[in-house]
């Protein structure tokens, strides 16, 4: 079931790579996509030059605009505060953090390093725990305020590495 918040958060705005390298891009941990358009925000952590979870700000997210030219492009105050943002529950440390996204503060979020080096976020899918790629958001309508009809998490059972997922309905 979904929560007020997170049908307030839909409403309002309706992968895990290699160990990363000081010089490469962070991997993209995960992505929320909608069915309104093809723009999808994504989820990467900031590491600093040790190539640890940065302290103050272990994950950030932006626009990838499919709908338009492909571009990045920052979320604005209102997308982090009322859908798109997190709050760190635990300070990160070298094995990891623990965050709560705005709209599914119900469940935490773990960001994992794995003994390669490789981030992942792990979130309880269907009861198991499994490495989430992909929040997807299905909304009926347009203007300000669009119906969700449902939420959809998919990850990687991280016992069978199984597909998994999981439909949270309003």
């Amino acid at each position: 079931m979904l929560s007020s918040r997170t049908l307030l958060a839909a409403l309002v705005l309706t992968f895990c790579g290699p160990a990363p390298a000081a010089a490469r891009q962070p991997p993209t941990l995960f992505a929320i996509a909608r069915s309104k358009n093809a723009n999808v925000v994504h989820y990467d952590v900031r590491l600093d030059r040790a190539g640890h979870l940065q302290k103050g700000e272990p994950v950030f997210a932006y626009w990838v605009l499919h709908a338009e030219d492909g571009r990045r492009e920052e979320l604005t105050w209102l997308e982090r505060e009322l859908a798109y943002g997190w709050s760190i529950v635990s300070e990160p440390h070298p094995a990891g953090v623990t965050l709560r996204l705005t709209a599914f503060p119900n469940r935490s979020l773990r960001i994992r390093t794995d003994s390669t080096g490789t981030h992942r976020a792990i979130v309880a899918i269907a009861g198991r725990d499994a490495v989430l790629f992909r929040i997807f958001v299905q909304v009926d309508g347009g203007g300000l305020l669009p119906r969700v009809r449902y939420v959809e998490l998919s990850g990687t059972d991280c016992r069978t590495q199984k597909v998994v997922k999981e439909r949270l309905a309003p």
